[in-house]
């Protein structure tokens, strides 16, 4: 008798939300089934989830690598081997992807899964953001080719010299679960992409839900000719841009002190009526006490900057001639409307003899040419100082859903760090698809779908664990061994990390799982609030 072992890891856990969400089926029924194919689509994208949520950073093209030591026919499909999913395989399955819309798939899918959890699709929040990509990618102008990937201005890393194109996410808040995407050319803009994707998918997520929408969205949603556009037809929370008339009138106003207190610890609020757009919207001034502390130390900081600046500028000024007083004079003057925190002080003008010629002059030497020195003094602003100050720890949150409370509207806004949380997740070094290396468009595509499909398995896994949790008043110990009922599925992960399978291979050359080794109280617990689909997994 020969024996091996085999990885299973947490790789057990992925494979059980992929089987309790039937991934596979319903991924098969969408693209079809071809009899002459040994891995199915569906079966090829559990397999990449699984590589994906590995963390282990190994790309597609050694993925047979990633896959040699692991249980495939417990992770995927009976009678699939590792060397089954090779590049050829998983291409055609990208391939297959693209050609039934992959945005489709997985809006059917999430939405299927959203139902299945039981969470509400209420507050949708919708953000984009940039993935860089290393290659040519030259497209002629007749290709027909889902997305233009370009150069752009990654806001997050300050490059401008990489290629890129754009991922747009939706997700709910309570659970951090993505609800669609769309992968877009790298120059696309925000402010046009945001309401072409209520206009075409609102009905669609909405779809045989009695709950009332709301979109949640940064400040790039908000201009007039866009919430006159969607207003009528969903409702919407907005960050409203500082540099609009009204909110640089609203905010130095708002009064901290007369502001009610929030049910969010830290936080102050104070509603008012607007007509921005023609659309009638309650705005929310909000106060935040960590902002306004971070805030006010980065403007005292530039404060501080400003007068090094500008004492190197008198210093200068100072040096310089002017043939006339008056010029003279103005000089400080205009230097000082540049300045944002501090104000000019007394100013004198110096008039001075000069010759021309170090030493006294000679009897016959012209007569000395008049010249005039200014000397300025500067000092803080403490009026516009004030203002600023007035100004900081503050924003705006607007909706057009004016019975919607002042708690809960900002609630959801800060919710918004959901699909922040999501990008976060796509954009980890870990990641398998963090640095995008294939060379088809339509095959990024679908890539990006998989990554997503990824982040709504370790979504459900952690939401359905963290649940299960509070209901039962159960816990497990954190990374510092501590109670918690609220893990990260991350630590989970790690957790399950060390789990081997110990095989017998008989004498027909049959693998059978004859023990499971490392596998401690603690996993058994976990499993057990799972459900029995993760047991029989790791249990055999």
């Amino acid at each position: 008798m020969n024996y091996i072992s085999k990885v299973i890891d947490h790789h057990g856990i992925v494979s059980g939300v992929c089987k309790e969400l039937h991934l596979a089926e319903e991924i098969n029924r969408m693209v079809g089934v071809d009899d002459q194919q040994k891995v199915a689509t569906g079966d090829a994208v559990i397999a990449m989830v699984i590589n994906a949520l590995g963390f282990t950073s190994k790309p597609l093209y050694l993925f047979p690598g990633f896959m040699h030591n692991k249980p495939v026919d417990l992770l995927v499909r009976e009678d699939l081997k590792p060397e089954d999913f090779n590049d050829d395989t998983l291409g055609r399955a990208l391939d297959r992807l693209y050609q039934n819309n992959p945005t489709q798939i997985f809006m059917h899918i999430a939405l299927k899964v959203a139902k299945l959890v039981g969470v509400e699709k209420k507050f949708l929040h919708l953000d984009t953001t940039t993935m860089s990509v290393h290659g040519q990618y030259q497209q002629e102008e007749d290709d027909m080719t889902p997305i233009t990937i370009t150069h752009g201005r990654p806001a997050k890393n300050g490059r401008n010299d990489l290629k890129q194109f754009i991922v747009s996410l939706i997700t709910l808040s309570r659970s951090d679960l993505p609800l669609w995407l769309d992968v877009l050319s790298g120059n696309t803009s925000d402010k046009k992409h945001f309401p072409e994707v209520i206009k075409k998918f609102s009905k669609e997520l909405a779809a045989g839900s009695s709950e009332e929408i709301h979109y949640v969205m940064d400040a790039a949603l908000y201009s007039e000719d866009n919430i006159r556009e969607i207003s009528p037809r969903v409702k919407w929370i907005s960050r409203v841009p500082e540099n609009i008339s009204e909110a640089k009138r609203l905010m130095p106003e708002a009064e901290t002190e007369k502001m009610a207190k929030s049910s969010l610890e830290g936080y102050k609020h104070q509603a008012h009526r607007s007509t921005y757009g023609g659309v009638e919207q309650k705005w929310l001034v909000v106060f935040s006490e960590k902002s306004y502390q971070r805030e006010i130390e980065t403007l005292e900081k530039n404060i501080e900057k400003e007068g090094e600046r500008i004492e190197k500028e008198l210093w200068h000024l100072g040096n310089q001639e002017f043939n006339h007083p008056e010029d003279a004079l103005s000089a400080p003057q205009k230097t000082a409307r540049r300045w944002k925190y501090h104000k000019l002080g007394p100013v004198s003008v110096a008039e001075v003899n000069k010759t021309g010629r170090p030493g006294r002059p000679a009897k016959n030497a012209p007569p000395p040419r008049k010249v005039y020195h200014v000397k300025a003094a500067f000092e803080k602003d403490e009026e516009r100082v004030d203002a600023e100050k007035r100004r900081r720890g503050k924003f705006i949150v607007a909706t057009n859903n004016l019975k919607l409370d002042s708690d809960q509207l900002l609630g959801e806004y800060k919710g918004q760090q959901s699909v922040e949380r999501g990008f976060r997740f796509l954009k980890d070094p870990l990641f398998f698809a963090s640095s995008v290396f294939l060379k088809k468009p339509q095959r990024i595509v679908s890539l990006v779908m998989i990554m997503v499909l990824s982040l709504l398995v370790y979504s459900v896994a952690q939401y359905k664990l963290r649940r299960v949790l509070e209901e039962r008043e159960e816990h497990i110990p954190d990374q510092k061994g501590k109670p918690t009922k609220r893990p990260t599925m991350r630590w989970v992960f790690q957790l399950f990390e060390g789990i081997h399978l110990l095989l017998e291979i008989g004498d027909d050359g049959v693998e059978r799982i004859i023990a499971v080794l490392n596998l401690r109280e603690v996993h058994r617990k976990i499993l057990a609030l799972l459900g029995t689909i993760y047991e029989k997994i790791y249990l055999c």
